[in-house]
């Protein structure tokens, strides 16, 4: 683990996590220090190219944060998220330009792909970018962006030319000081309060045609989509872990009807299941993480079981220490309570609960009939059985 995280959290982000919450606000020296000790550089390697390899301590860093404020982890992954796809996929002018400055924290970008009236499905995206001889002309909007109030960049998905369902589709890098470019605040959200959420506006915005990710489009947001689900993982993980913490101390602390609460069987058998889950989740996403790390963009299923199950569990989790914690639970400026809300988030973002559920079944049934379980059922091919009393397992 990085040196000074533990320090990090214990006297930058725990005491200012009901703060940030309550004035929807990170201070920016908090940014600073964070990444004055490498937290947004993780993946970062040599000449700027990205060392995916190193995504499961990234993880490890967000779920200590996230155990705190998801918001702030957010925040620092965010950064990692948007530089990553700079290192690994921009051409050396954009790299140049944006990668150092927002690995320290002066600059910010905005990964942008869902717009009002396309979600999950982002082949109904209507963003449009129409190539005029060596520039884009790029038009449409964006919303739940993270960093769009105050990016400086953002890498935008738009379709090329037409906004036909199955039209080729490109990344372009986009100066967000361009002409006709805009990022506002959007709605105020109940949690991930502190991290800058908003729309970007695109008019008539004069793109050159160099500033694009050098890969197809979908193929590039889906390694960024990848990676945000396991960064959504992990801060379902720490949600978990700061639950669990709570739910401890609370029922060692409190007594009801002359014991104390931690003696009610009822309670022990929450703490029980928020334990276990949280250790399954932990194990799931280092999966998903390690996959990741072997290149390809990850293992899809795997991530989307991660994000699904610990987003999930995060929620039943926060749901279980709110009533562990009566009537306190219900206190906006209550940790449980901010927990709750924030949990709620993750099962949202990034994909819902609802389509990973969808996805998964989808494949594996797809699977089933092709006659390869091993993603859904086995890790590896099962052995051929024995016969009976000729050695293995009857």
């Amino acid at each position: 683990m990085i040196s000074g995280l533990d320090e990090f959290i214990r006297t930058d982000v725990a005491p200012r996590a009901q703060d940030i919450d309550r004035d929807a606000t990170i201070p920016p020296e908090l940014v600073e220090t964070a990444a004055a000790l490498g937290l947004q550089r993780i993946l970062a390697g040599p000449g700027g190219r990205p060392d995916a390899a190193r995504i499961e301590e990234a993880c490890e860093v967000s779920q200590a944060i996230a155990a705190h404020s998801p918001a702030v982890a957010l925040v620092i992954a965010g950064t990692r998220l948007t530089t990553y796809l700079l290192g690994k996929y921009a051409p050396v002018h954009l790299v140049d330009r944006w990668l150092e400055p927002t690995l320290a924290g002066r600059t910010f970008g905005s990964f942008a792909i869902t717009e009002p009236h396309a979600g999950t499905d982002i082949r109904g995206m209507s963003t449009v970018a129409e190539l005029d001889g060596d520039r884009y002309v790029l038009n449409g909007g964006k919303c739940w962006v993270g960093f769009a109030p105050v990016a400086d960049f953002a890498i935008v998905l738009a379709k090329v030319g037409s906004t036909d369902r199955d039209a080729p589709m490109v990344a372009l890098v986009v100066d967000m000081s361009s002409p006709g470019a805009s990022g506002r605040p959007g709605p105020e959200l109940s949690g991930f309060r502190g991290m800058p959420n908003g729309e970007l506006s695109f008019t008539d915005v004069s793109v050159p045609a160099t500033d694009r990710l050098e890969v197809e489009g979908f193929a590039g947001m889906m390694d960024g989509l990848n990676m945000a689900r396991i960064d959504a993982a992990a801060y379902a993980c720490g949600l978990l872990r700061g639950a669990l913490v709570a739910s401890l101390e609370r029922a060692n602390g409190r007594a009801a009807f002359a014991r104390p609460l931690a003696d009610l069987a009822i309670i022990q058998r929450k703490i029980g299941r928020i334990a276990t889950d949280y250790h399954a989740a932990r194990a799931l996403t280092q999966r998903a993480a390690r996959s990741f790390a072997e290149g390809d963009g990850g293992d899809q299923d795997l991530i989307s079981m991660a994000k699904m199950f610990s987003s999930d569990a995060a929620r039943r989790a926060t749901d279980e220490a709110m009533q562990i914690h009566g009537a306190l639970g219900i206190v906006t400026d209550e940790p449980v309570n901010r927990m709750h809300r924030d949990a709620k988030v993750t099962q949202i973002f990034d994909g819902t609960s609802e389509i990973h559920e969808t996805m998964l079944g989808r494949r594996a049934l797809r699977a089933q009939s092709a006659g390869r379980l091993v993603p859904f059922v086995d890790d590896e091919p099962a052995a051929e059985p024995s016969a009976p009393g000729v050695g293995g397992r009857r």
